[in-house]
């Protein structure tokens, strides 16, 4: 099989991050609207909210007063105002702006757009402790230059706190700056950017005291092996990564590998390799694990792909759609190497980031220019990758039993065929050799491997005087008790009570993994804790963060899907529930924030508590605003509350940071139908049917837009694509069953109304539409059962109360018809023509004074109701009382046809 390569962790075009001076900070919002650059949708502004260039403030009914440094200023905007913000002054749209002077306008650099995922792994994570560990310099021993930029500081004026932070930045005086961002948050609890500050600046003092700890043993070898041949998506499945993975462990292992102790060695299979456990493996190891002293090996077999100008490393759970939000960004893994690679003896990485030629709808460029950029890093680095740019990387069995063919000859090159002086050892030099002269002689010069970083050539890699492995079988490493893949990091050693880390590893495969769960692993932990050291404690915690983080993301991996499986509330909230456990654990971390407030607002939304839940989803996309997913709930707050106006936009910022999902085109494509707009819905259904053409609603939903439309023919084929993709789904054949009953064509009607039934017998639209049919052929007593038997399923459903009410009432069975009309009425009272027929049913009946309470509940100002009180007086001979009846009904209504009526009535 091929396997085309990517240029592994080093592609980023544009998505690298780099921090931008802002110009301006909104002190009080009253009420605005921020509006960011390259951002339609509107947020509510918060105290404390940085201004950049481009962003805009936008007034309603009060005043909003910020800081714009620019002037040194504080201005204020008057209400209806509308400012866009300049590099040298603020450029008024709408309304006033007044200005005074500021007493301190320092603003500090910050990231204008942040990726969570790069705020998450903080010092809980892997130091263990989020208190600051060296204390802050006192003002009088702070520098002269630091004191000559040092305003006063008040604290009850944020604008100072929030220059003296900045200075305190300017020159590395991180405990300094620390104890004024606290400050800060104290005041404003929502800044992002301040919560932003605290995580970076905690993790740098908690770095400085480690830094000046003493300095252990070090000499350590730890090993971070990923292998993915099996994806969630089944279509990226590969063949041999994993035994890639596996052998490379094995070897390692061995004497002549380097005898790397199993605790030391992380690998990751297929499902075990999630974006959340590569994740955290990339960051235990090079942030919290090796020092200066250490070496780490990075193996990373399977999957990478380029969308747009981003790249991105595809572990088992990511999915196409949204890569940004469930794969590994290659961005990230650049800044954790410029960050940690200085602060490690040294790297090997072996990379064979493999990619197909189509991913999901993405049509696959390789990565050229920016390969090289890794190796610019400050560091001792090794690199090897398996082809160059554009070539396909081969992987079979005739490669050691199965493996890539890049990977094979690394892992045979270690063992001792490398070594080409025959001195017993194995260089870096050696390695690069024999792989480059061996790969592209297996593959007939059609893959080239290549090297890149800084190291030395003479570097040992193996010492073939050692016992190795058996470079003809190359056996996979399985777990007996379980008959998989072993995941080496698991294997602990013995403490004083194996049975506590029996129960949490226990726990965790049983899904226990909530504080409120019997038997649960966060109790495991805490009997684990006073047993092992602080380091062993982390790493078995960061397992639970892991299976916490894993749970959410199937939540947010059947979102991605849209209404292909449509999720309940309790999806939402369980998933919000496992993101506020993991926060427990690792309080600084943004991106657990971020996801509990999507989670948590989007669950709202089933209640309809629109202001709570909007408040959260834009916590949401504050904190990530790159992720597509915040964007699109917040979109759909919006539609729910037929806020067209508000919701197309959000859509629109959603399917911009998610150019291959489908679902915000779906949405977005709804709320264009609810606003007359059918050609802009057509065209949006046909962009995001290319994109996903297995997702049956797509088409579907576009079918319902050409039958409003009367476009039959297109309704009809749309309606039968979807049934091609998804044979089992109901609604396409009720929906086309619609269609033909619109026709006139009763007998293919009923005919699909069936089939829809025996694919699912529970679809109450489908039963009522079918007895609807059955009624209008003459069939009323098989129609009553089937209306009856959705009531017994879903009794609120009021299309088949109604007319089950309408066809009793019919067929002369009054009583009947009288009891379902007062069960409508129960649950919507305020239904006037449920009222008006039942009034008529118990007049039929013969109880006129029960007619005329039922209409007297009505709304008096109601011309019909009017006109049958009328009609009721004057058939029991009370022509005074039906006269004024008559008149108050001519008195509001203006309908001609309805006024001859009543006048004819009068006379």
């Amino acid at each position: 099989m091929k396997r085309l390569i990517i240029g592994a962790l080093v592609a980023l075009g544009s998505s690298v991050l780099w921090a931008d001076e802002p110009v301006g900070l909104v002190l009080s919002p009253g009420g605005s609207k921020l509006l960011r650059s390259n951002t339609e949708t509107p947020l509510a502004a918060r105290a404390g909210d940085l201004l950049f260039t481009g962003d805009g403030l936008k007034t309603e009914s009060s005043t909003a007063s910020f800081l714009f440094c620019p002037s040194k200023s504080i201005e204020t905007l008057s209400a209806s105002g509308e400012v866009r913000f300049e590099a040298k002054q603020p450029k008024v749209r709408t309304g006033k702006i007044s200005e005074q002077p500021a007493r301190a306008c320092t603003l500090p650099e910050t990231l204008r757009v942040a990726a969570a995922s790069q705020q998450h792994y903080g010092v809980s994570m892997t130091r263990g402790d989020t208190k600051p560990e060296i204390a802050p310099t006192p003002r009088e021993k702070l520098p002269p230059e630091v004191l000559a930029e040092l305003g006063p500081v008040d604290a009850n004026d944020p604008s100072t706190l929030v220059a003296a932070g900045a200075v305190f930045e300017k020159y590395k005086l991180a405990p300094n700056a620390l104890e004024v961002y606290y400050k800060l948050r104290q005041q404003w609890p929502d800044a992002v950017w301040v919560k932003s500050k605290i995580f970076d600046l905690e993790q740098t003092v908690a770095a400085q005291a480690a830094a000046t700890a003493a300095a252990g043993p070090g000499g350590q070898t730890y090993a971070l092996l990923v292998g993915i041949s099996k994806y969630k998506h089944a279509e990226l499945s590969l063949q041999f990564p994993n035994a890639d993975a596996n052998t490379f462990a094995q070897l390692l292992e061995s004497p002549r590998g380097g005898g790397v102790p199993t605790q030391n060695i992380l690998l990751l299979t297929d499902e075990k390799a999630t974006t959340a456990a590569v994740r955290n493996g990339f960051q235990d190891f090079l942030k919290r694990r090796a020092s200066k002293n250490d070496t780490v090996i990075i193996l990373v077999a399977g999957h990478g792909t380029v969308d747009g100008k981003n790249a991105f490393v595809l572990t088992y759970d990511a999915d196409p759609q949204d890569l940004a939000s469930t794969a590994l960004p290659m961005a990230e893994l650049r800044a954790l190497f410029e960050d940690q690679l200085k602060k490690v003896g040294r790297v090997l990485l072996f990379a064979d980031v493999c990619k197909a030629g189509t991913i999901g709808s993405i049509q696959n460029m390789t990565v050229s220019s920016d390969v090289q950029h890794l190796g610019d890093v400050e560091g001792d680095l090794f690199g090897l990758l398996a082809s160059r740019p554009k070539e396909l990387s081969l992987e079979g069995p005739q490669f050691g039993g199965g493996h890539g063919v890049f990977s094979y000859y690394v892992i045979k090159g270690l063992a001792g065929a490398a070594d080409d002086n025959k001195d017993g050892v194995v260089d870096a030099n050696e390695l690069i050799q024999y792989v480059s002269n061996q790969v592209p002689q297996a593959t007939s010069n059609k893959q080239h491997p290549r090297e890149f970083g800084t190291y030395d050539n003479s570097m040992k890699l193996s010492d073939t005087h050692k016992p190795g492995i058996d470079v003809a079988h190359f056996p996979i490493i399985f777990d007996s008790r379980r008959g998989e893949p072993l995941y080496l990091a698991s294997t602990a050693p013995v403490f004083d009570d194996a049975e506590d880390l029996a129960r949490f590893t226990a726990a965790i495969g049983a899904g226990r993994i909530l504080p409120d769960q019997p038997d649960n692993a966060f109790d495991a932990l805490k009997k684990i804790q006073p047993q092992v050291t602080a380091d062993r404690y982390i790493e078995i915690g960061n397992q639970l963060r892991v299976a916490l983080e894993n749970r959410a993301q199937e939540v947010l991996l059947r979102y991605l899907a849209g209404d292909q499986n449509p999720q309940t509330q309790q999806d939402f909230l369980q998933a919000g529930r496992y993101m506020e456990a993991a926060r427990t654990l690792t309080q600084e971390s943004l991106f657990l924030e971020g996801r509990s407030d999507f989670f948590q607002g989007r669950a709202l939304l089933f209640d309809k508590k629109y202001s709570d839940a909007a408040n959260l989803l834009e916590q949401s996309v504050r904190i990530d605003p790159g992720g597509a997913y915040g964007y699109n709930a917040l979109g759909i707050a919006y539609l729910e509350q037929a806020q067209f106006d508000k919701a197309i936009p959000a859509f629109r910022d959603a399917a911009r940071r998610a150019t291959r999902w489908s679902y915000p085109l779906h949405n977005e494509a709804l709320a264009y139908v609810e606003s007359g707009e059918y050609t802009a819905a057509i065209r949006l259904y046909q962009q995001a049917m290319r994109l996903t053409p297995q997702y049956s609603y797509l088409p579907y939903n576009l079918g319902l837009v050409y039958q409003r439309l009367n476009r039959r023919k297109e309704a009809d084929a749309s309606y039968r694509r979807a049934m091609s993709i998804a044979p089992d789904s109901a609604e396409p054949y009720n929906a086309l069953g619609t269609l033909k009953a619109s026709e006139g064509k009763n007998a293919e009607a009923e005919k699909l109304y069936r089939d829809a039934l025996s694919r699912n017998p529970n679809l109450l639209v489908a039963r009522h539409n079918l007895a609807l049919l059955l009624v209008a052929t003459n069939r009323r007593a098989e129609a009553v059962d089937l209306w009856r038997a959705n009531l017994r399923q879903s009794p609120d459903h009021l299309p088949s109360r109604l007319s089950l009410a309408e066809t009793l009432a019919a067929s002369g069975d009054r009583a009947g018809a009288i009891e379902q009309y007062r069960a409508v009425l129960a649950a919507k009272p305020g239904y006037i023509a449920a009222r008006l027929a039942l009034a008529d049913q118990l007049a039929k009946n013969g109880d006129a004074d029960g007619a005329l309470e039922e209409l007297r509940k009505s709304d008096q100002q109601n011309a019909a109701v009017l006109e049958q009180i009328g009609d009721l007086e004057m058939s029991r001979g009370r022509t005074a009382e039906a006269r004024q009846a008559y008149t108050s009904a001519l008195a509001v209504t203006t309908d001609r046809t309805a006024r001859k009526r009543i006048r004819s009535k009068l006379r």
